[in-house]
């Protein structure tokens, strides 16, 4: 049995490096992934890479505002 299968996975810093290797391999294994990254145009690029069906949301954890 896969583990993420049919799981909602969120991965902050999502764009690129580590996260989006996280992200890649759990939505390799089914998982429902959302990227989130401070730069919209760094999410559309890792977003075109991932599987179809990833979402991608702006997130600045340093912003309390946002």
């Amino acid at each position: 049995m896969n583990p993420w299968q049919d799981q909602r996975v969120l991965v902050i810093g999502g764009s690129s490096g580590i996260g989006f290797a996280c992200a890649q391999g759990a939505a390799a294994d089914g998982a429902q992934v959302t990227i989130a990254s401070r730069s919209a145009a760094r999410l559309a690029a890792a977003q075109a890479r991932l599987p179809a069906g990833t979402q991608a949301r702006p997130l600045d954890v340093t912003d309390a505002a946002a």
